[in-house]
């Protein structure tokens, strides 16, 4: 999609500062390697088993992007209810899936997360799951032995009939969309990857086209590319479309 990214001061945003209609759906694109000054202050915003989780990263690469991860996370969901970053409670579904506590917004706001490669995307929309997923492009991942485990036949047709030189970037296409859609439904890896079909292509257009057990289910489905970086492939999906879409770059002011 050709949205611009709308540069915006994460950090000096205020509780509940953003407005968000039942029909708009808002992504934030983040870096996950802030400086350390920024990294201490969102480390402030987490809960304790988020302290106890970080702790158990042995590199500190891994431990500073967690802590950046989660924080950012608290800040932007933060900006769209009456609660301060360090008051919002997670709960997971059986699948690991988070979600706010119904006492902490839970019924007030959908989100999704997904991180690569110290880049990290956000989505949030009210009254509708969302998906999102961000993938780093590597060329020797893009292979058809890693593409017949896990796509459907129709994307391994469609991968096999790109040109060897857009491979990659339709292998990581299909990917991040599938990736994107079972973020969506709440049930991750545990669902079937060969189980639906979506657009592969580069020259098409993002789609969810086919779920095997509900002939219905595409339908109800919107899915959107988003142009991160050269080196990244993400994708976002939206349920009872049509939705307007506002993208957000958080950037962090060191003395603010």
């Amino acid at each position: 999609m050709r949205e611009t990214w709308k540069t915006t001061e994460l950090l000096g945003v205020p509780v509940a500062a953003y407005e968000l209609g039942e029909n708009e759906v808002h992504v934030w694109k983040a870096s996950l390697d802030p400086p350390a000054g920024i990294i201490e202050r969102l480390n402030l915003l987490l809960s304790e088993d988020e302290h106890q989780r970080s702790e158990r990263f042995y590199h500190a690469t891994d431990r500073h992007q967690f802590v950046a991860g989660r924080g950012i996370l608290r800040r932007i969901l933060s900006a769209y209810l009456e609660l301060a970053p360090d008051e919002l409670k997670f709960e997971y579904n059986q699948y690991g899936k988070p979600f706010l506590s119904p006492d902490r917004g839970g019924s007030k706001l959908d989100f999704s997360l997904s991180h690569s490669n110290g880049m990290a995307l956000y989505v949030v929309a009210r009254g509708r799951r969302v998906g999102i997923d961000i993938e780093f492009a590597q060329e020797d991942f893009a292979t058809l032995e890693i593409a017949e485990r896990f796509f459907s036949k129709e994307e391994i047709e469609s991968l096999k009939a790109v040109p060897i030189t857009r491979r990659t970037d339709a292998f990581f296409n299909c990917w991040s969309r599938k990736e994107a859609y079972i973020k969506a439904i709440g049930m991750g890896v545990s669902y079937p990857l060969d189980g639906f079909t979506v657009s592969v292509d580069p020259g098409t257009t993002p789609a969810l086209l086919r779920v095997a057990s509900d002939a219905s289910e595409a339908a109800r489905w919107k899915m959107y590319e988003l142009e991160v970086s050269n080196r990244h492939a993400a994708a976002l999906i939206v349920e009872n479309p049509p939705v307007s879409l506002s993208l957000f770059q958080a950037s962090f002011n060191p003395g603010g």
